[in-house]
């Protein structure tokens, strides 16, 4: 830690003089430069902590931990302002992807390097601590609400780094780390610099939404202009999580940002040829399917996006009908392999043999073995594995719940054959 901070001393005083910090200081910061601070760190957390989440690596298993986790706090702040209207700015967008994807490189090619960008991250809680009061004055905030990240571990945040550096001195015990580390810390310092240089002051753009306001690690694909397109997509993937608690229950919060982002993804389609949209629609349910989530959602989604867009802006019809063959096609596809009858019975046992209980709590799960079932018989390889791994979990599962998992799948199978 001590070459760490003195190594990336120069980094860190090169971002002490930039004109953000300058009018963050004499309290002249406007609330469009400090919302896409927020979107950008957003961005740049929600991808540094999954990566960090999922490294096998038990160096980092033994410093990371969930307490560490700064994107529901920027969650939180962002869904305090969102009643203002801030428009987003790309090159702050922009520069926050450049980081993630300098993460995400690192999380594969060398995961421990993950922990100089973590130091970085952590190391700012203790300015932000600094700047607190200095937000609370710009924008009359009260309490915690709209500067949550800046209060990071409150009147403790001096305690946590301590522990923290404990933490990183003990597991980095070898030298011939160290370089790599600081290597990445000081790439992540001007990736920063780049960021804060954008975020004042503000260059002008014409797009007023991103798709990282909905999810910050969507990326950079395309959503509707038109924002009450937007809602109505939010309400259509809402519809379908809702319709599938299973889906809440293996991928939670993340996931959830997942439908909403890919939501509004599908709601761009209507724009494209018949056959163009076919294809997107095709390449996602194959992807979708190999992840644990049967085409029957995605037919669901399509079905819920097309009504709820056509309430919304009735006068496009003629496009959103696309949304709507494609969910048909899709049901089609699925009833050629297992007719709806027979996906009936099976669903009645299975409820009848995990108990009300279960079924109420993971209600139409026999629906999506069905669906798993024939998507793997339409050609999806991996559909049904993707799901028992999950719900075949003896962890997580009673012996009598995955028994009734393996007899309905074994149905399903023989029906389709």
């Amino acid at each position: 830690m001590k070459r760490l901070k003195e190594e990336t001393k120069e980094c860190h005083l090169k971002l002490e003089v930039l004109p953000y910090i300058r009018f963050l200081i004499d309290r002249k910061l406007p609330l469009e430069s400090y919302v896409n601070q927020l979107r950008a760190l957003a961005i740049i957390h929600g991808v540094l902590e999954s990566e960090l989440a999922a490294c096998e690596d038990g160096r980092i298993k033994e410093i990371w931990e969930d307490g560490l986790r700064k994107l529901p706090l920027l969650e939180k702040d962002l869904a305090f302002f969102a009643p203002r209207i801030v428009a987003d700015a790309d090159s702050c967008i922009a520069a926050a992807h450049a980081m993630t994807e300098k993460i995400r490189i690192r999380g594969i090619e060398q995961p421990l390097t993950l922990l100089g960008y973590l130091y970085v991250m952590e190391g700012s809680t203790l300015g932000n601590s600094m700047h607190l009061p200095d937000i609370s004055a710009i924008f009359r905030l009260r309490g915690a609400d709209g500067c949550s990240y800046y209060a990071s571990y409150q009147e403790q945040v001096h305690k946590h780094w301590k522990q923290f550096a404990k933490k990183m001195n003990s597991m980095l015990d070898d030298p011939s780390s160290y370089d790599s580390i600081i290597a990445a810390a000081r790439e992540a310092f001007s990736g920063l610099q780049v960021l804060y240089t954008a975020l004042y002051p503000l260059a002008k753009t014409d797009k007023r939404f991103h798709v990282t306001r909905i999810n910050p690690e969507a990326g950079n694909h395309p959503i509707p202009a038109d924002e009450r397109e937007i809602e109505a997509a939010l309400r259509a993937s809402a519809r379908g999580w809702n319709e599938f608690p299973y889906f809440a229950h293996r991928y939670g919060e993340r996931g959830r940002r997942f439908a909403d982002s890919d939501s509004c993804w599908l709601a761009t389609l209507v724009a494209l040829d018949e056959e163009i949209v076919q294809g997107q629609i095709d390449w996602l349910c194959r992807l979708l399917a190999t992840r644990g989530m049967p085409s029957l959602l995605l037919e669901r989604s399509l079905l819920f996006l097309y009504e709820e867009l056509l309430v919304a802006v009735p006068d496009k019809q003629e496009g959103y009908e696309k949304l709507r063959t494609q969910a048909d096609r899709l049901r089609q596809a699925r009833g050629k392999r297992l007719p709806e009858a027979e996906v009936d019975s099976m669903v009645v046992e299975f409820e009848r043999a995990v108990g009300a209980e279960m079924a109420a709590t993971y209600r139409n799960t026999g629906q999506l073995l069905a669906a798993a079932v024939a998507d793997e018989r339409n050609g999806i390889e991996g559909a049904v594995a993707s799901m028992r791994a999950w719900l075949a979990d003896a962890e997580r599962f009673s012996a009598p719940w995955i028994a009734a998992v393996d007899e309905s799948i074994a149905r399903a199978q023989s029906a389709a054959a």
